[in-house]
Formats: structure tokens, C-alpha cells, sequence
């Protein structure tokens, strides 16, 4: 890094606050400015964190000439205008996730790109991570053999009723775009679609929602009508099968469970560093059946989740490399959100759209063809 990328952060919550103090742990990035609505608490922001500049609106935000780059950390109902502006004014933008409402709006922000600047998505929190490279290579290298199937679970129980009920957008399709899906299921799919660089490839989803028990009502938001229960079953192009469920709000104990089966082996892992787990590496053996591996355990300090994909987008501004989530990754993992909305809604499969836009083709079908529209 030749000198560190200058940032302004839109949005001082929760996310945009951790976004703040991850950039003062990193020598590749330095904010510059922030800009939210409530201007107290902007201020109050700048001032716990050195920031030198507030701004009132995203026209005084673009007029910095330090600012190189705008980190969306806003619910995406008011995402779409804000990134276009940005684009316009030939900035570089990391979107917070889920990138957009909808594929639609992914295509959007692509027509508003231009070369030479980087558009990344923090739904790559979890590729970003220490623990993540020696999965990578354990499937770059083949060890599971012919890839037969996923199966990727995680559970969250019914906590304490809450003194402050959580913010209003993680339940509200009308701010997010719907429910836990869409808070967790877009780093779920990021991560998913990330272990190879090209094998999975989703085709057709069929997906069943449950919304939270009217008996919980008082524990989130009024007027929360997204989903916190999903089970889906997505085929790939390669007949690769993913079963998959994500929920929270549940009865019964927390539960966390990736396990990817091929014909050789098969792994058992943790997509969330957390302490005291393990990734193991099992395979057939011709003479003791089975053979366990531990690739590795995790550290008991979990990582900042921010600062990875945060130093990624700075490296991408800089070496001109794309950054671990692009805007043709984000179309796949914004599509398949999508037709799990759709098949819940229809109660039938649903095809995965497969063209971004503007004439690239995102992957290709089974026979290495262009898929079209």
C-alpha cells in the first residue's frame, strides 16, 4: 500500500461505527469524513474517533477531494440513489450487506460503474477471515474428490426478551428486503459460492419461511414482518445439491453446521470463526475405513469481521485487482436471495437468473456455453 485509501463513511450506527474503528486499526485506510442524518450522533462519532470532517449531505460528502472512496452503511431501501451519485462522481463504494433489495438494483449499480473503479460488497466478512485460506486450499486441492452434496445449517435460539428491541430493519422487508435471509443469508451464499472459484453455480431453488411466533412479537420491532425461519434446497448447475437452513427465534439450542461430502472425503467446518471449534478433514482409508484429519482449530480470539474485507477493498483501490466480492458475485448471491423469495412465495422451484447485464454473462451453463437471455 502506497498510502492509505481516504474514506467516508454514510450511515453512523451500529455497522458504520464498527467501520470507523476497524479503519484506525488499519494502516491501509483512513476516514476522512462521515455523514448520517442524525448529526449528533455523527459528531459524536468524529469526536470518539478523530474524524476530522461531518457532513450534512452526500453533496458536501463528494465535493472532499481526500474522500477516494464511500462506504455505504445504510439499510438498502435508500442504498440505490446514494451509490449512483457516488459511481457518478467517480468514486470507488463498498455496499454493506445484503448488497440491494433485489437483483434489478445489482444491475443498476453496474450500469452506473466505470472502469478503473472497484465496487465491493462486506458480504465477504467471512472469506476475510484467518480460518478461511486453508479451507481454500483444501478443496483446491482436491481432497474431498468428486463433490457430492452440502449441507449447511445454522440455528439461533429464542434469547431474553430484550430492553431495547433490535433495529427495525433486520425484520422488515420494506427496509431490508426481508428477514434473516437476507441479514445472514447473503454472507451464508458469499461464502458458499466462494470455496471454489467457479464450481458452484446455482440453477433452481425451492424454499420454505416461517415469519416469528406471534407469541414474540414484543421482542423485535413493531411491524416486523420478515421471515426468521428458512429451509432451502438449491441444485447447482453441476447437480451439486445444497441443503440449507438458517433461523432464528427458534426453540432449542443453538446449532452451527457446514459439512461438505464428496466421493473421498468430506469436511466438517465452521464458516464463523469461533473458539474452541475445529475444521476436520475426513477420508476413506482401505484399511481403517476412515481416516480423520484436523486442518485446523480456532483461535479464541475471534477476528474484527470489519477490518478483512475492509483491507481488501483498500488493496483493490490500490493493486487495480478485483476485491473478494464484485458486483458479478453479488448479482449470484443477490440472485439466489431472490428466487428463495420467489419459491416461498409460490411454494414452487424457482430458477436462479443468470445474466448480471449489460451483455456479460455471469457464468456459463453445464456444456461451457454463454448463458442468455
Amino acid at each position: 500500500m502506497t498510502s492509505p485509501v481516504g474514506l467516508g463513511i454514510v450511515g453512523c450506527g451500529v455497522i458504520g461505527t464498527c467501520h470507523v474503528r476497524s479503519a484506525a486499526g488499519l494502516n491501509c485506510a483512513r476516514v476522512e469524513a462521515v455523514l448520517d442524518l442524525n448529526l449528533k450522533r455523527a459528531h459524536a462519532l468524529a469526536s470518539a474517533w478523530n474524524v476530522p470532517r461531518v457532513c450534512a449531505d452526500i453533496g458536501e460528502l463528494l465535493a472532499l477531494d481526500e474522500v477516494e472512496a464511500v462506504i455505504l452503511a445504510i439499510p438498502p431501501v435508500n442504498r440505490l440513489p446514494l451509490a449512483e451519485r457516488i459511481l457518478a462522481a467517480g468514486r470507488h463504494l463498498l455496499l454493506e450487506k445484503p448488497t440491494a433489495l433485489h437483483a434489478g438494483e445489482v444491475r443498476r449499480i453496474l450500469a452506473g460503474k466505470t472502469s478503473g473503479t472497484v465496487v465491493a460488497g462486506c458480504s465477504a466478512r467471512f472469506r476475510c477471515v484467518p480460518t478461511f485460506p486453508a479451507i481454500r486450499q483444501i478443496l483446491a486441492e482436491e481432497a474431498l474428490g468428486e463433490l457430492h452434496s452440502i449441507s449447511f445449517q445454522a440455528l439461533v435460539q429464542t434469547p431474553p426478551r430484550p430492553d431495547v428491541p433490535p433495529p427495525a430493519w433486520r425484520l422488515q422487508s420494506r427496509l431490508n428486503g426481508g428477514g434473516i435471509l437476507m441479514n445472514w443469508g447473503s454472507y451464508d451464499f458469499d461464502y458458499l459460492w466462494g470455496l471454489w472459484p467457479d464450481v458452484l453455480m446455482p440453477r433452481t431453488v425451492k424454499a420454505h419461511m416461517r415469519s416469528l411466533s406471534p407469541d414474540l412479537t414484543d421482542f423485535v420491532a413493531p411491524d416486523s414482518d420478515g421471515e426468521t425461519h428458512v429451509c432451502a434446497w438449491i441444485e447447482c448447475t453441476n447437480g451439486v445439491p445444497i441443503a440449507y437452513e438458517r433461523g432464528e427465534y427458534l426453540p432449542g439450542p443453538h446449532r452451527s453446521a457446514l459439512r461438505i461430502t464428496g466421493d473421498k472425503g468430506s469436511l466438517e467446518l465452521h464458516m464463523a470463526p469461533t473458539r474452541g471449534a475445529s475444521d476436520v478433514l475426513w477420508r476413506t482409508h482401505p484399511a481403517f475405513g476412515q481416516v480423520r484429519t484436523l486442518i485446523q482449530k480456532h483461535p479464541d480470539q475471534p477476528p474484527d469481521l470489519h477490518s478483512g474485507v475492509m483491507a481488501d477493498f483498500c488493496r483493490a483501490i490500490r493493486t487495480g485487482s478485483p476485491p473478494a466480492t464484485d458486483l458479478h458475485r453479488a448479482f449470484r448471491i443477490q440472485a439466489t436471495l431472490d428466487a428463495c423469495y420467489r419459491s416461498a412465495a409460490s411454494g414452487q422451484s424457482e430458477r436462479v437468473a443468470h445474466i448480471l447485464g449489460n451483455g456479460q454473462a455471469l457464468y456459463t451453463d453445464e456444456n461451457g456455453g454463454k448463458l442468455r437471455k
